[in-house]
């Protein structure tokens, strides 16, 4: 079994193959041309040395956002379209649940936090794999109150959530916007996830898109659709300007 993941979501484009085992391997391209001009080389070359072909795979893994507009946009068409081509499983992963993957901070919750610009952020809140928060868009000050609220203190062995003093472990580029913000709030309950485990969300992806697959958790390539949390700058320009979207 072999599953190809695709990650677009951020600046950064990353393909991955997992199988049974784990990863078979991964690319990752965090800075240069856009994902329109660099995702199918780089998907090519990570096949070529893997010694396999797009037909080899299993299934496919895309992550859905939030994020990249743009981004997003053309991860999911063009993992559609090899679905559609090959006949293929399609997998849907979210970004906050592949970076909150990447922490691997077990026994720990883990908040992953993308900077959403204006003054917000893209978040969820993860326990052991298992999703205490689904994906929001909110500010530094929201989140703080709902972390008190539904993290608290939570224990590996009950799966319980009260208030308390657990620590939060956070992961991705929203630290740089809010992370002073969110040190300040929750005091010593703040944690980093080391930068270096902060990548490959591309890895991440084939690998959760692996459990998915096995779990028989499948997408409809018709009716999927990025996850934004936002309407567009266009939209809301459109919308100020008293203009239907």
């Amino acid at each position: 079994m072999y599953v190809l993941a695709i990650d677009t979501s951020a600046s950064a484009v990353g393909a991955a193959i997992a199988d049974e085992r784990g990863l078979v391997g991964q690319l990752e391209l965090s800075a240069g041309r856009q994902a329109s001009e660099t995702l199918l080389p780089l998907t090519r070359c990570l096949l070529n040395l893997t010694g396999l072909e797009l037909a080899d795979m299993t299934a496919l893994a895309v992550t859905v956002g939030p994020g990249s507009f743009t981004g997003l946009r053309i991860g999911l068409a063009t993992v559609k379209a090899w679905v559609q081509a090959l006949d293929k499983p399609l997998l849907a992963v979210s970004t906050l649940a592949a970076l909150a993957y990447t922490a691997n901070e077990r026994g720990h919750l883990v908040c992953p936090i993308l900077n959403a610009r204006r003054g917000e952020l893209y978040a969820a809140l993860f326990a052991e794999g298992e999703r205490l928060l689904e994906d929001m868009l909110i500010t530094p000050k929201a989140l703080v109150e709902r972390l008190l609220v539904v993290s608290g203190q939570w224990s590996v062995a009950s799966r319980d959530c009260s208030l308390g003093g657990e620590p939060v472990i956070f992961c991705g580029d929203g630290l740089a916007e809010a992370g002073a913000q969110l040190a300040a709030a929750l005091g010593e309950r703040m944690r980093r996830a080391p930068e270096q485990r902060q990548c490959f969300l591309a890895g991440a992806t084939a690998l959760l898109g692996r459990d998915k697959y096995l779990a028989g958790d499948l997408a409809d390539p018709i009716s999927l659709e990025p996850l934004y949390l936002r309407p567009s700058a266009a939209e809301e320009n459109r919308r100020e300007a008293g203009q239907d979207v």
